[in-house]
């Protein structure tokens, strides 16, 4: 059965079994702080749980879309993916657990064999085999024996019983339906009320929360083994690239993610969902420059936005995709970027062990913007050895610092530790010190803003400069970048760093102990950091505008491309 016809049938069979059927929620979920996205179709619904009255009707039913990346590291395989849709049903303030169960539990066969059509032999059930904290869930068993099913496994707490997130709260046993020997349908009975100290008492109202991933079921259906095996899925992995499985599967299963993410009003960024929705582009971005044939993005993201489009409210194609390839565009320069500094990097390191290469992953992933399981993956392909322990070390001391870098604020006034963020920032120490050579040395920093967007100083000048001027200062930076110049840190006391000719910023205040931040003998900043080792990872630097900031004050825009 197709999908689209699949999703069809279980909205109308519970539609006439008495559900109000209600529409997806955002994947951004409204009221429950503790995940970033909608990872299940009865979030939206927990409030009705403990109040039922506030429910829009007792019995609901709904597709949802959702967002999990605790496996992400897995996709790519017959199993997992990033996004999905969770077709389910709910029940709320149900007075009789059994009756609940009862009538649960008939529905879910109805549908199973009725609507389906699934033969019983390849069917069977699981219940809650009870332990010395809750009993067995024999209603389960009984209406299941009731209905004919002889087929019936008594599995443990792990399997069979659900809840309560944290450590107190609504949570009861589940009975799942297996295909094939494949989950397809889980029916939650929430019943029992756990408190802190492990004490479970009955609710006064019990509640019902069903689940069945919808690509799943209809892989199975269909007798595959995996979602990749059926249409649209098969169609748009061979258009991708028949010769790479598991790149190709990758590709559009965060594609698919990503345009719901964008659609949900996520934009690229360094924090949150924003760099959950980047990582998801970047690793596609860099799979695809992995094909043995050329990936059009364009085609791609009209064909899955057209599939899903007339099932959920998504953003216009053409704004979704605007989206994608600016993210795209900004990592395509950060890989040759990449790739360029790892030649010379190997050109000059002829013996290298596994801690040294190790520290060049980490490298790549903080100064590139690599995610982090692709420079391994990366490396590792070219035949390197990455110790994961080291790089973990390298990362958790990394989270430390950018954590800490929120506390202490940046000097500089950096946004983050974003690496497009510290190619600005040096660049920034490039600008400064080519104002000073075409202006005069009595330019001084009157401030600055450093994003992975662009760069902004404010100096101190009383005109407007000349196109020439822009010129001029442009084509010095672009000189020091393409001389390679080395980047170098020294911690000194502020007297001594003053002394020695080192530039600071005017009004700021500094510490007794100061970093020193040279480029070759071209610029000299007191500065925190953090910063590239070398200009020529750079890139090409272009002023975006130049203007007045306030009086006396003018301010340059710019970006590295």
């Amino acid at each position: 059965m197709h999908i689209a016809l699949l999703r069809q049938k279980f909205l109308e069979f519970f539609a006439a079994s008495n559900y109000k059927v209600l529409p997806a929620a955002s994947l951004l979920p409204q009221n429950d702080p503790s995940v970033l996205f909608t990872t299940a179709g009865m979030q939206q619904f927990k409030p009705f749980y403990a109040e039922p009255s506030s429910a829009p009707s007792p019995q609901v039913a709904t597709v949802q879309p959702v967002i999990r990346t605790s496996d992400i590291a897995e996709v790519g395989d017959d199993t997992h993916l990033t996004s999905f849709e969770m077709l389910g049903n709910f029940r709320f303030g149900q007075k009789s657990s059994l009756t609940m169960k009862r009538e649960a539990i008939a529905e879910a066969w109805r549908f199973m064999t009725e609507i389906l059509q699934i033969e019983e032999d390849r069917m069977y059930v699981t219940v809650f085999g009870g332990d010395k904290t809750t009993p067995a869930d024999t209603e389960s068993e009984g209406v299941w024996r009731s209905l004919g099913v002889s087929d019936i496994r008594q599995e443990g707490r792990a399997d069979n019983f659900w809840g309560p997130t944290g450590d107190e709260g609504p949570c009861g046993p589940n009975t799942e339906i297996y295909v094939d020997g494949v989950e397809v349908w889980n029916l939650v009975f929430n019943q029992y009320f756990r408190d802190r100290d492990g004490n479970f008492t009955p609710l006064e109202n019990a509640g019902l929360d069903t689940g069945s991933g919808l690509e799943r079921l209809a892989a199975t259906l269909a007798g595959k083994n995996s979602v990749w095996e059926i249409e649209p899925f098969a169609g748009w992995v061979s258009h991708t690239d028949p010769s790479k499985v598991r790149e190709s599967r990758i590709i559009i299963d965060h594609l698919r993610a990503i345009i719901f993410l964008i659609a949900s009003g996520v934009l690229p960024g360094n924090k949150g969902r924003e760099y959950i929705l980047r990582r998801l582009i970047r690793k596609a971005v860099f799979l695809a420059s992995q094909l043995n044939r050329g990936f059009d993005w364009d085609i791609a993201v009209f064909h899955i936005h057209a599939f899903y489009s007339p099932v959920y409210e998504l953003t216009n194609k053409d704004d979704i995709l605007e989206v994608i390839l600016a993210e795209k565009q900004q990592f395509d320069r950060n890989l040759n970027r990449a790739r360029l500094y790892l030649e010379k990097w190997l050109k000059n390191h002829s013996d290298v062990d596994e801690k040294a290469i190790t520290e060049l992953a980490f490298y790549m992933y903080e100064s590139f913007g690599f995610p982090k399981e692709l420079v391994i993956e990366y490396l590792a392909g070219l035949g390197w050895k990455i110790n994961n322990d080291h790089f973990n070390e390298l990362f958790t001391k990394h989270q430390a610092v950018s954590r800490s870098g929120l506390e202490r604020q940046f000097k500089g006034g950096l946004a983050d530790h974003e690496p497009q963020t510290i190619r600005h920032h040096t660049a920034h120490h490039l600008l400064l010190a080519a104002l000073q050579e075409v202006l005069g040395k009595d330019v001084v920093q009157k401030g600055s803003n450093v994003t992975s967007e662009r760069l902004r100083i404010d100096f101190n000048f009383d005109r407007k400069l000349t196109e020439h001027e822009l010129e001029k200062i442009e084509t010095i930076v672009n000189q020091k970048i393409a001389e390679d110049l080395p980047v170098l840190g020294e911690e000194m006391g502020r007297d001594e760093a003053l002394k020695s000719g080192a530039q600071a910023e005017f009004g700021a205040k500094y510490g007794s102990k100061v970093t020193v931040y040279t480029i070759g003998d071209f610029s000299k900043e007191l500065c925190g950091g953090p910063h590239v080792q070398r200009t020529g990872e750079l890139g090409k630097f272009k002023i975006l505008k130049e203007e007045a900031s306030s009086q006396g004050v003018r301010r340059i825009k710019a970006r590295l491309n």
